[in-house]
């Protein structure tokens, strides 16, 4: 097994490098001067503050105001949207990797792919993943910059896997919860009644296994897929969860739910590589060497998805698009800056050369020395594209309200989904 996982690395970390070779830093322009305003949502915006002292080492005289704006209830997107009908607005806009399809075609974003930008040249440093959000392959209208992914994977405690007689080493445990009824059966060991569930939601399996396949809640054309076979499948997969105890009662993100991490009654997350700043920072800073990390159970041989991930645009309306793009690439392109997020966030870059870096590429004790980009390079490097509508916020929240009625009131997979596409439909 040490073997094959000494293989498995390496190859890894082959192909992050066969995507894309280390790009030497540009040579910044310390002539570019003025003001750029960024707009971004809370937690991020402390993030890229405390970047500022850096990006002016390299940019001295260009000065940034960074604001950010409640997430919750698509407050952020709506008042970005309002600006944009108004004509005003930031220089440079965060955009949400769920908010992609909504603003993408907003022509109120300057088109990077269009001079002085010419980002055009920049394809082939970013991950194909990423930048599959952001250019239209038909005009080669490029709307926004990769600056995040979210490449998906199962965050595990050690302890009580291993409680439980199974393997705690991410080895191990890899080849152990091989496909999702593996995962099943593992819960069932690990599960106590009203004490330890095996997941916190329903709602984490049905993202990574509909992500697995390639599917949406839209096709290409607009049609609505949330009632076809894939999504029935993926619920099907919670109703087993839940008839063997394994899906806990709180809501995600919820203070219930945040606490169970500490009081160790959740032992997994499926989620993207993110989650891990939230462990080590909030949810559970005192358990270091508790957690682990393996691949996803496969679907079909499947186990790569993705959750997250976030882009920078500029705006039409800056009068200073050359200070703006050059805190754009900075933010996404410079080695300092990725590592910074990556230390305070373990936010994972789009540009494929900081893959490689020694600053990811680590021993990190708060997973008992596990190297996670082993896996999460891998994850990044085969995520599927799933297709983006302006509709998938909403359709998001459909089919969370239906995941959850089905694991906490025991409703039938068939009417839960069909009341999500009602609800879809009627805002259509």
């Amino acid at each position: 097994m040490k073997k094959y996982w000494n293989v498995m690395a390496a190859t890894v970390l082959g192909l992050a490098a066969s995507l894309g070779t280390a790009a030497a830093q540009e040579t910044p322009n310390t002539g570019i001067s003025g003001t750029v305003s960024l707009w971004t949502w809370p937690h991020n915006d402390r993030t890229l503050s405390s970047l500022l002292p850096e990006f002016n080492k390299a940019y001295p005289n260009i000065k940034v105001r960074i604001q950010g704006f409640p997430s919750g209830k698509n407050a952020y997107l709506n008042k970005l949207l309002s600006a944009l009908l108004a004509g005003t607005g930031p220089d440079v806009a965060m955009v949400e990797i769920n908010n992609v399809a909504q603003l993408s075609e907003k022509q109120q974003f300057a088109d990077l792919s269009k001079p002085p930008f010419n980002a055009g040249a920049l394809k082939a440093d970013f991950a194909p993943f990423a930048w599959s959000k952001i250019e239209d392959p038909a005009t080669g209208r490029i709307f926004a910059l990769p600056k995040h992914t979210g490449p998906g994977a199962l965050f595990y405690r050690r302890d009580l896997f291993e409680a439980a007689g199974l393997p705690g080493d991410p080895q191990a445990l890899a080849t152990t919860l091989k496909d999702w009824n593996a995962f099943i059966e593992a819960g069932k060991k690990i599960a106590k009644p009203n004490e330890r569930w095996m997941v916190g939601t329903g709602n984490e399996l049905v993202r990574a296994y509909i992500a697995q396949r390639g599917v949406s809640y839209f096709d290409k054309d607009g049609k609505l897929l949330v009632n076809g076979p894939v999504f029935k499948e993926a619920f099907e997969l919670v109703v087993k969860a839940r008839d063997a105890g394994l899906i806990s009662p709180f809501g995600m993100w919820t203070p219930e739910w945040q606490g169970a991490f500490a009081r160790g009654q959740i032992a997994t997350v499926v989620i993207g590589n993110w989650f891990g700043g939230l462990l080590k920072s909030a949810y559970a800073p005192g358990d270091a060497g508790k957690w682990g990390v393996v691949p996803a159970p496969a679907e079909n041989g499947v186990s790569a998805f993705n959750w997250g991930g976030d882009f920078l645009g500029i705006l039409e309306t800056s009068e200073n698009k050359e200070a703006a793009w050059a805190l754009v690439k900075w933010i996404a392109m410079n080695d300092t800056s990725l590592k910074l997020q990556y230390e305070k966030g373990d936010l994972y870059p789009a540009y494929i050369s900081a893959g490689k870096a020694a600053w990811i590429n680590f021993q990190d004790p708060y997973y008992a020395g596990q190297n996670t980009n082993e896996i999460f390079a891998k994850v990044q490097a085969e995520m599927v594209p799933q297709t983006t509508n302006p509709l998938d916020s909403i359709a998001y929240l459909a089919v969370e309200t239906a995941v959850n009625a089905v694991v906490t009131s025991g409703k039938p997979v068939d009417e839960a989904l069909a009341q999500a596409e009602a609800e879809i439909k009627a805002k259509m």
